[in-house]
């Protein structure tokens, strides 16, 4: 699994890749000597990615009353953790886009299921002490990822994973990622987030949202709040969902994030709603 996780980063080193602007703001954020006047240098040298963020700044997500008009005013409202999170979430779509598409895997349709996954992780996330809901619409956009990356580097192996998940009574999405291409599509996104240097919480969102109980208890909240909206997102039939499969984890995921059955229907009866103005917000 190692040797095709690493052979699977050389192959795709061109094209997994993020915009130099959003990897200079991840820097600053992780930067305890950098300034919030240093992040907005970043964001007024990118007016594109400056538009995105303040156009999620001033969506009805945070129900201002006032608009913030400036990069400045959006860092002194939200703080430099928060603003990274809305720019990182502003840059992931080009991850996602332009990239091929093989029978039964359409990656535009793997964007519209991982947008209806940030959105319901960002939901929940209000619901849950100590998660930062920006950071969850974060790991749920990201989840998939290691999807993209099977589909560059193993194109022909992948092809079959999709090809006998679409069978009756077929083996887990896992396994066939096992047996086709020697690594999960967890597997690979952990990689990849880990060699971006991404926050723990993400790395551990991407690599065990199937199955946070690898991880130790004090690590597992952010992987099982994506679990939850992943499931959640699959019942709704957002995009492409056939690695959702199995009975899943979802009581022993409430259990660990204090979240009721109440809270899961409302964000799911939200969901419908807020979908088209999330795809809206973080449209290229």
């Amino acid at each position: 699994m190692e040797r095709v996780i690493r052979i699977t980063l050389e192959r795709v080193a061109s094209v997994a890749t993020l915009p130099d602007v959003a990897m200079r703001v991840m820097r600053i954020a992780d930067d305890p000597s950098a300034t919030e006047d240093d992040l907005q240098e970043v964001l007024e040298s990118d007016p594109a990615l400056a538009a995105r963020v303040l156009r999620v700044v001033n969506s009805a997500f945070y129900r201002r009353q006032r608009e913030v008009s400036s990069p400045r005013g959006a860092i002194k409202l939200l703080g430099v953790s928060a603003i990274r999170n809305i720019a990182l979430a502003a840059s992931l779509h080009r991850l996602y886009r332009g990239r091929r598409a093989i029978t039964g895997f359409d990656p535009a349709e793997l964007w519209a299921h991982c947008v209806a996954v940030g959105t319901a992780a960002r939901e929940l996330g209000r619901r849950v002490p100590n998660v930062v809901p920006e950071e969850a619409m974060v790991a749920g956009l990201l989840h998939d990822i290691g999807m993209i990356l099977a589909l560059q580097a193993w194109t022909p192996e992948f092809t079959q994973v999709v090809a006998q998940a679409t069978l009756v009574n077929s083996t887990s999405f896992a396994q066939l990622e096992r047996t086709h291409v020697g690594a999960t599509h967890e597997e690979l996104g952990g990689a990849l987030c880990d060699q971006w240097h991404f926050p723990l919480a993400l790395v551990h969102a991407c690599q065990f949202h199937h199955d946070f109980r690898a991880l130790p208890a004090d690590a597992q909240a952010m992987p099982a709040l994506v679990h939850l909206a992943d499931r959640m997102a699959a019942r709704l039939g957002a995009g492409f969902c056939r690695s959702v499969d199995g009975e899943g984890l979802e009581a022993e995921a409430c259990q660990l994030l204090g979240l009721s059955r109440e809270d899961l229907q409302a964000v799911e009866a939200e969901l419908p709603v807020l979908l088209p103005q999330t795809e809206s917000l973080l449209a290229a």
